[in-house]
């Protein structure tokens, strides 16, 4: 059972594995050839805001197209702006 073990640690420590000897994590950032900025990372930037902003114009008393194109604008821009940065970082970061 230790040599299983002992068996996965050595694959940890080659030049494909992330782990150093000690057991630290050698670069959390991405490898070479992963993508930077997939295809999806705006999606849930755009699905916030979109959420964000119908939640607004169903809630609004009167003028609810009024409500949910003002507030796609602002602070819809931001919210996606945001999510689309917090989520690049997030993608660009691999935690094991």
């Amino acid at each position: 059972m230790a040599a299983q073990y002992q068996d996965s640690d050595a694959r940890d420590e080659t030049p494909e594995g992330r782990r150093s000897g000690d057991g630290r994590l050698r670069s959390a950032m991405l490898a070479d050839g992963q993508p930077s900025f997939p295809w999806w990372l705006p999606i849930p930037g755009i699905a916030l805001a979109l959420v964000w902003a119908a939640y607004q114009g169903v809630s609004a008393e009167e003028g609810a197209g009024t409500e949910f194109l003002s507030t796609l604008l602002w602070p819809g821009a931001a919210i996606f702006v945001l999510t689309t940065v917090t989520s690049y970082f997030g993608w660009r970061l691999d935690l094991d």
